[in-house]
């Protein structure tokens, strides 16, 4: 028995060193969520105009182009329940904040992180950015977050061949949806629909994702109620082909709700922009998501509406 255990011991502990040590080399690599974090401890009280959202506003909404201070806290699959954590994190230094911009896209609604395919993101706002959203082990580690040639893969890429992931801007922005780079939008706008459709929103699944997200939406729109702040919700604009393959009762759903929403409160305006002409073929980097000349125009059009009121 003694044998046993010492052969066991033999067995394990490097397994465990080698565990924490690749723990920490991948807390070492630079992501943008603690840059983004870096950013408003420092930075929260000056800035005036804060976008929120997915990776609509992320790639589609440039603070360079807005006339306040402004700052993208937005990132891929961010969900209502990250924006309002965000919010509420910095409440205290968010001195002169005048306007919260958040995009009610397709999926906005019917959207959970935790339940998703991108629910390992979960661990990157509880270790970068400090939230307490989740009691699950594996969102609290990055080893256990990702499986193991997923993570070899990463380190790979930042340490032997010197590639940095973090892809945003100082001010938050992300800047990897290059025009020169875009995509087949004919392909990309079908997929993306498809992905991006729920098998049906009215499954009970779907309706408690629906509930939950809606009362977040509310809450957000209360604390911005509550201190003055103008809420701007929007409907990104999209590409045909991604267009015409939604679904109607899961946009017109969430079109609904976002209009009620603006109907209630009278320091919250909602824009449908999905069909918006304005934006042509050149303006995207795939079916819905814009690229920097997209984005030039989109920022200006949304700052038009901060600064106009209407």
């Amino acid at each position: 028995m003694k044998r046993f255990l010492v052969l066991v011991t033999v067995f394990l502990v490097p397994l465990l060193l080698a565990g924490v040590l690749m723990e920490v080399l991948l807390r070492s690599i630079p992501n943008d969520y603690e840059k983004k974090k870096a950013y408003l401890e420092a930075n929260s009280e000056k800035v005036n105009t804060l976008i929120l959202g997915s990776s609509h506003s992320f790639a589609g909404l440039n603070p360079l182009y807005f006339s306040d201070k402004a700052f993208n806290a937005s990132y891929s699959s961010q969900t209502l329940t990250y924006d309002f954590e965000i919010l509420k994190m910095y409440e205290s230094k968010f001195d002169d904040l005048k306007v919260v911009v958040i995009p009610i896209s397709y999926f906005t609604m019917f959207s959970n992180l935790e339940g998703g395919v991108e629910g390992w993101r979960v661990k990157n706002y509880i270790i970068y950015c400090g939230m307490k959203t989740s009691r699950s082990f594996s969102n609290h580690t990055e080893l256990f977050s990702n499986n193991l040639k997923v993570n070899i893969k990463r380190l790979k890429i930042f340490y032997f061949d010197g590639v940095s992931n973090q892809v945003s801007s100082e001010l938050g922005w992300g800047e990897s949806y290059k025009s020169q780079n875009a995509t087949n939008l004919v392909e990309s706008g079908k997929k993306a629909a498809i992905r991006q459709t729920r098998d049906n929103i009215h499954s009970q699944k779907y309706r408690d994702i629906f509930i939950d997200n809606l009362a977040t939406l509310n809450s957000i729109t209360k604390w911005c109620e509550k201190r003055s702040i103008k809420l701007v919700l929007f409907m990104p604009p999209a590409f045909q082909t991604y267009r015409s393959n939604l679904n109607a009762d899961q946009l017109n759903t969430s079109i609904k709700t976002a209009e009620e929403i603006a109907l209630k409160h009278d320091h919250c305006v909602f824009i449908n922009m999905m069909n918006d002409t304005a934006f042509v073929s050149g303006d995207y980097f795939d079916g819905d998501h814009l690229s920097e000349i997209g984005a030039k125009k989109l920022s200006m059009k949304i700052d038009e509406i901060v600064i106009d009121g209407n």
